[in-house]
């Protein structure tokens, strides 16, 4: 017997601001109404709203002064969230052909209307895959979040050397810009050094040397790999080769 797609429910809005508050609560922080409203593109009235009608559901949990913060059961809802829109991302990206920024876009407004027999036959089709295109770590079916061992190039010291392990900006056009640099899962990369009172961050990718500004260089995470510095001093600059999954 066939199953049928069941009709999906439109919840566009609640899921919105869930997969906003989990990453913006990366590091375990209550996440600030000013904050959620700049990630989700509202007033801060209506992100706080919202977060009433979301604390009504259960979903999060909102001290005054403090912030807001996800509940277990809104913590499952967004790293569901999370996954199918990720699992949408590399789909988009890597079988289609959309650059990230378009595979962003279309991933955003597609995830709302997927169901979980629609999200299991594309992370079949998929070859199961952990990561996005962007490198992101890919919530497993049973709603676990994946821990990764990198950091933002401003957290490290001048002279580290690695590879880029993911890109966590949302931020379409720093993502286009980033790609276009070189800058994407698996190029080597050498942290040149920091400018103080908050200066450009300086990286090198084979005979390329960037200025990258704090909120850029935050948002490209770093795996450490003494093996990549001689790659990424000797070989000239260029496009990582796109990521194949399974």
């Amino acid at each position: 017997m066939v199953r049928r797609a069941r009709k999906p429910r439109v919840t566009g809005s609640v899921d919105r601001y869930l997969h906003a508050i989990l990453l913006l609560a990366d590091r375990g922080q209550p996440v600030d109404t000013g904050d959620l409203a700049r990630k989700v593109g509202v007033s801060d009235a209506a992100a706080s709203r919202m977060l009433r009608t979301l604390a009504g559901k259960g979903l999060v949990r909102v001290e005054p002064y403090q912030g807001a913060e996800l509940t277990t059961e809104g913590l499952h809802r967004a790293l569901r969230v999370v996954r199918r829109h990720r699992l949408l991302e590399s789909y988009l990206h890597e079988v289609m052909g959309f650059d990230l920024r378009e595979a962003h876009e279309r991933a955003t407004l597609m995830q709302p209307t997927i169901d979980e027999v629609f999200e299991d036959k594309l992370d079949a089709m998929l070859g199961r895959p952990r990561f996005d295109p962007h490198g992101q770590p890919i919530p497993s079916k049973d709603a676990t979040w994946p821990k990764i061992a990198d950091s933002a190039l401003v957290e490290l010291p001048a002279g580290t050397a690695g590879r880029v392990s993911r890109v966590t900006s949302d931020d379409a056009d720093a993502i286009t810009w980033l790609e276009a640099q070189g800058i994407a899962p698996g190029a080597a990369i050498v942290l040149e050094g920091v400018a103080p009172f908050d200066g450009p961050v300086a990286v090198r990718l084979g005979a390329k040397v960037l200025h990258l500004g704090r909120r850029l260089a935050a948002a490209v995470h770093v795996a450490e790999d003494e093996g990549a510095r001689a790659e990424a001093v000797a070989a000239p600059a260029r496009r990582p080769a796109r990521r194949r999954h399974g």
